[in-house]
């Protein structure tokens, strides 16, 4: 082989190796994003099963939520990142909250209007 050829060898090489470095970055995103939305689903659930943990402060359910999170995703192959899901479990918890805060107020004026017209 001709220095020539084998440097059109390595050129061509190099030239492939650029679009196979972006297929496979964006691929890995793809992946991590699926696993993503695999655990914030599997959280929500998580959520609703702790609030029937009677008898047991917010922090203790938390972190069983917290738990449970570690184990699915050990369980499904998944990197756990503690924060990443303590922050997606404590904005769950505040849109719970909001909700909750909707609903009492609904039922308290639905009440509230029924007690008027009696």
């Amino acid at each position: 082989m001709s220095p020539k050829q084998i440097a059109e060898i390595v050129s061509l090489c190099i030239s492939l190796l650029v679009p196979i470095i972006g297929f496979v970055t964006a691929l890995i995103k793809v992946i991590k994003d699926r696993n993503w939305n695999l655990l914030k689903s599997a959280l929500c659930d998580f959520v609703i099963k702790a609030e029937e943990l009677v008898g047991s402060s917010g922090e203790e359910k938390k972190n069983t939520v917290l738990q449970w999170a570690e184990e699915f995703c050990h369980k499904e192959g998944i990197k756990f990142d503690a924060d990443q899901v303590s922050g997606a479990i404590e904005k769950l918890i505040e849109v719970s909250k909001k909700v909750n805060k909707r609903e009492d107020q609904a039922a308290a004026e639905t009440h509230d209007s029924n007690n008027q017209t009696n």
